[in-house]
């Protein structure tokens, strides 16, 4: 039997150790925030016309380090003029220092800050390289786009989170993209295609799409569909009917909803077939699309309440009943 001396003792200890480490966290909490007022705070100084030239450099450190604020990019231009090459050594270093002196030259606006932040993708970790793409995403310059670019296509970063940052940028890239487009990989062709939908009226976007829609990659082909959709293009119509017969469901399901997007009544019959498609999501893509065809949706829709197929019949009955609502159907898919 253990002594309750011991039991006492254990149970001492431990509501110690539980006492520094909760005083610990909350120590922890309480200068994170104080760092991040004491940050906001004098970025908001040097926006008002502060004088960074008269502040220390730890003062400049923790501003042009912190949030990308109003202010920030002066705090990083002097510390910049002052320790250029410290800023540079650090950057190309293998220290914890290295992401933290990237982003400060960047934001500084050093002519060495895009080779290096370059050069640092080739042998990086992964922490860092996801570093360097948030560093590139604050700026809206032709070098930040070319970077970002570079780095969809060797995908040293998942491609997935780069065309996040790439998105608002679509109407700008545009031209690269349409590039992309016929990349020898399927995967940045898929991105390419899927970048442009923020850019369907610029030149050559449609008719990316189109080439695409043939390509031996089903989820290329989907990402076709998606765009041909996205352009509201009218001209489209034998491209999606095709897509709309695709060996691949997604293929498929997103075309239907292409065909809903561009308001191709023609192809109502062709979409409603589809109510008997083996797949859920393509028979949820249809209903959504024969709804939104209006008119030309209530009669395909209609003509399928004697289809032989039970999903089919079921589904169109769910169609039917939600023009008679006058509302979507909440168990379709948007």
């Amino acid at each position: 039997m253990v002594p309750t001396a011991v039991i006492l003792g254990a149970t001492v200890a431990l509501l110690m150790l539980w006492l520094a480490l909760a005083a610990w966290v909350v120590g922890s909490r309480l200068r994170h925030d104080r760092l991040l007022r004491l940050r906001r705070r004098d970025a908001g100084l040097l926006a008002a016309g502060g004088d960074p030239t008269q502040w220390s450099r730890r003062r400049l450190w923790r501003t042009a380090d912190g949030e990308w604020l109003p202010g920030v990019a002066e705090a990083a231009r002097e510390l910049v003029s002052r320790e250029g090459r410290r800023l540079r050594r650090h950057a190309t270093g293998h220290s914890e220092r290295k992401s933290h002196a990237l982003r400060v030259l960047t934001r500084g606006g050093s002519p060495f800050a895009f080779r290096l932040l370059r050069s640092s993708l080739e042998t990086a970790p992964a922490d860092v390289r996801a570093a360097i793409v948030a560093i590139a995403a604050e700026q809206q310059t032709p070098a930040a786009d070319d970077l970002l670019l570079q780095i969809l296509i060797d995908g040293s970063h998942p491609r997935s989170r780069t065309a996040t940052d790439l998105a608002p940028r679509a109407r700008r890239i545009a031209p690269s993209l349409i590039d992309l487009a016929d990349h020898p990989e399927p995967e940045v062709r898929y991105w390419a295609l899927m970048l442009l939908r923020g850019a369907p009226a610029k030149p050559g976007v449609k008719a990316a799409g189109v080439r695409c829609s043939a390509d031996p990659s089903g989820t290329v082909r989907s990402a076709a569909g998606r765009l041909l959709g996205a352009t509201r293009a009218t001209d489209v119509e034998h491209v999606l009917q095709a897509l709309l017969a695709d060996e691949v469901f997604f293929v498929r399901s997103h075309a239907a909803r292409a065909v809903g997007e561009i308001g191709a009544d023609d192809l109502a019959d062709d979409v409603a077939a589809l109510l008997a498609d083996t797949s859920w999501w393509v028979r949820a893509a249809a209903k959504e699309t024969l709804f939104l065809l209006g008119e030309s949706g209530l009669e395909a829709a209609t003509e399928m309440l004697q289809d032989v197929d039970g999903f089919a019949r079921d589904s169109a009955r769910e169609v039917v009943s939600a023009f008679r609502r006058e509302t979507r159907p909440v168990e379709l898919v948007g």
